[in-house]
C-alpha cells in the first residue's frame, strides 16, 4: 500500500474538509493520560489458575502487581514514544497511558505462593490454589 499525499492549490473543498477533520473533535491522537485495560485471559488447571493479560511495548519495570485484601492489582503505563522533528503523525491507533486491572481473589488462592511472569509482550501471573483438605480415615481396630 502506498501513501500518497495529494492536495491541489486552491481546492476550498480539501481545505474545508482537513479543517473538520484537524478539530479536536475528530482527533486521532490519544492522550498520554488515557486509561486503557489489557485484555484478559483467564484459565485454570488441578493445581492452578493463570490471568494473562495482553500488553504489547510495556516494559517489565512499567508493571507492578500486589495483593492486598484479597484483591489482586495489576497496574502499569505504556508510555508514548519521543516523536522527533524529521516525522509527522498520520494516524495513531496506538493507545498509551496508565493501565489498572483489579481481580478478587477467592479463598482457595495460596496468595503467598502467586508468581508472575513477563514474556514476549504477554503477562502471566500463576495463581496456586490450595490443597484439598482430604478426610483422615483411621481405623480403628475392635479389641
Amino acid at each position: 500500500m502506498n501513501l500518497i499525499k495529494f492536495k491541489r492549490e486552491g481546492d476550498i473543498f480539501n481545505d474545508a474538509f482537513k479543517s473538520i477533520l484537524d478539530s479536536p473533535l475528530f482527533s486521532t491522537e490519544v492522550s498520554d493520560k488515557t486509561c486503557c485495560k489489557p485484555r484478559t485471559r483467564i484459565t485454570e488447571d488441578k493445581q492452578n489458575f493463570y490471568i494473562n493479560l495482553e500488553m504489547p511495548g510495556v516494559p517489565k519495570e512499567n508493571v507492578k502487581i500486589e495483593v492486598e485484601n484479597n484483591l489482586l492489582s495489576i497496574k502499569g503505563e505504556k508510555k508514548v514514544e519521543n516523536k522527533t522533528e524529521d516525522t509527522n503523525l498520520v494516524l495513531n491507533e496506538i493507545v498509551y497511558g496508565e493501565f489498572s486491572r483489579t481481580f478478587n481473589l477467592s479463598k482457595d488462592i495460596k496468595v503467598d505462593s502467586i508468581e508472575a511472569e513477563f514474556k514476549d509482550g504477554l503477562l502471566i501471573v500463576s495463581l496456586p490454589k490450595v490443597e484439598e483438605v482430604k478426610p483422615v480415615v483411621k481405623e480403628i481396630k475392635v479389641k
